[in-house]
């Protein structure tokens, strides 16, 4: 197993940060898990990932970019190696420390366990012997710091810094993007839960249950407009059609790129029309009487609980998986809409409608005529959500971590990664320079099979407008907080 560093240097001053399976952001605001003063940077600026031995980073749609070795992160993300240098904001450096973690202390510790040791009198060196040396030394070197240490107080010097032996090493300034060289003014960070950890990179903050804006939505901050985009004392329902329009265009927007981790292109107007049928759809339930149990219709309040309820396994899972939580929150949202043992007529399962193969495909143990009366383990929440981060990891392998991808890794979990694929490629090769997006695929629906305009033309639409509710709860009447800060 490797063990991954970045020594960081920052106006802040050293530190160093272990990366640990999952991920870990960088950033000037409270939602990044390692924090710089430097003003160069974008409240959430890039994110850090690690699989395994796979380790890579991609910039969170920043102001001012972020460099690996002077060249520019990609939309998709990069690879990192040992040595790598990478360069956020003006003043803060980050240098990659990738090696193979130690196991010469193994050996020894496993001969002190059993009560072995040198027995041999040609191993023992003559006079004192090795281990006593060895012990003087490590004395000698800790009496050595520590004068040199109370030396370094009594001069005024402060603190010591975490320093590396290239820390002088200067990094090369590249060229800044010239039309988004600063942020807006006035941008402060959101309020952060005390018992919240800063270098956990899986904790969600706490939200106030009266803002209107997200705590732990990790939306980019380039051209970001103001969070209350309706007027106050209203709701989605007391806009006008053509502010809904509007409303739908700018939060599937905040939506694209926080699960795409990058820029997002503009929503086409037939998208956002499809996105805002459904959205339309969920807000009337504000006023549907509850129904009890747990069914699909249900109101909105009683139906965006319960998801409250199952959100906080479903963001540990997607998390540990390097995936933005959003995407299992609101898949849930529309295969089952959070009811944990919901089967459907043709036989999947579960809170994320597994069926047999694929639940035990991606880790789950399935028995054959299972349902909700029989159920397996695609019934329970925690080892299902688990599945479904699996599982999504494998489709947005397929199809990349780019802002346009990521949609079309959605759609591929309903109708199946061979059907989206063969339909992808049909409306591509239609014309010359159309866009590998989901909504290429919208715009060219006339062509593509029936399944897909009878199914994933309203599947990507509807996991929009869900999430949309999901995360400006207020904007819709609904008592609680964003979802995905729901942590505990």
């Amino acid at each position: 197993m490797l063990e991954v560093r970045l020594n960081c240097k920052g106006p802040d001053g050293n530190r160093t940060v272990k990366v640990a399976e999952g991920r870990i952001s960088f950033g000037r605001g409270s939602d990044a898990d390692e924090r710089f003063e430097d003003n160069g940077l974008s409240r959430l600026h890039a994110t850090v990932y690690r699989e395994g031995d796979r380790v890579w980073i991609v910039d969170d749609n920043s102001a001012n970019g972020t460099f690996v070795n002077g060249e520019a992160v990609p939309p998709v993300g990069k690879p990192l190696a040992n040595g790598d240098r990478i360069k956020i904001g003006n003043e803060t450096q980050l240098s990659v420390e990738i090696h193979a973690a130690s196991k010469a202390a193994e050996p020894a510790r496993a001969a002190a366990a059993s009560g072995g040791g040198i027995t041999a009198a040609s191993d023992v060196p003559s006079g004192i012997g090795i281990l006593p040396i060895a012990m003087i030394g490590f004395a000698f070197m800790i009496v050595t710091v520590s004068f040199a240490l109370i030396a370094y107080k009594m001069l005024g010097f402060g603190e010591p810094s975490v320093v590396r032996a290239d820390d002088d090493i200067e990094f090369s300034d590249p060229e800044p993007r010239s039309t988004r060289d600063s942020e807006p003014k006035n941008t402060g960070d959101r309020p952060v839960n005390s018992g919240s950890s800063s270098t956990n990179s899986s904790s969600t903050s706490s939200a106030d249950p009266g803002s209107n804006e997200p705590l732990n939505i990790k939306t980019p901050e380039p051209s970001k407009p103001e969070a209350n985009i309706i007027p106050p004392g209203k709701r989605y329902l007391d806009l006008t059609d053509a502010e809904k329009r509007k409303y739908v265009a700018e939060r599937s927007m905040r939506i694209a790129t926080a699960i795409g981790n990058s820029s997002s292109d503009q929503i086409p107007s037939e998208a956002v029309e499809r996105i805002k049928v459904f959205t339309d759809a969920f807000a009337k339930r504000i006023n549907v009487k509850p129904l009890g149990g747990c069914r699909f219709g249900d109101n909105l309040q009683a139906t965006y609980e319960r998801a409250s309820k199952n959100a906080p396994f479903i963001v540990r899972a997607f998390n540990a998986r390097g995936i933005d939580p959003r995407i299992g929150l609101y898949l849930a949202m529309i295969e089952s809409e959070h009811c944990v043992c919901l089967q459907s007529p043709t036989g999947p399962l579960g809170m994320f409608q597994f069926t047999k193969a694929t639940g035990e495909n991606h880790g789950l143990k399935t028995i054959s005529g299972a349902s909700p009366s029989n159920p397996d383990e695609r019934c329970e929440p925690e080892p299902s959500a688990r599945a479904a981060a699996s599982y999504m990891k494998s489709l947005t392998g397929r199809y990349g971590t780019g802002p346009a991808s990521v949609p079309l890794a959605i759609g591929s979990y309903n109708s199946g990664e061979g059907g989206l694929s063969s339909n992808l490629v049909k409306a591509l090769e239609s014309g010359s320079g159309l866009p590998r997006d989901f909504w290429t695929l919208i715009s060219k629906g006339d062509m593509l099979s029936k399944q897909f305009q009878s199914e994933n033309f309203k599947y990507v639409p509807k996991f929009f407008a869900a999430a949309i509710v999901g995360e400006y709860p207020q904007d819709f009447g609904l008592k609680l907080q964003p979802l995905s800060t729901y942590s505990k």
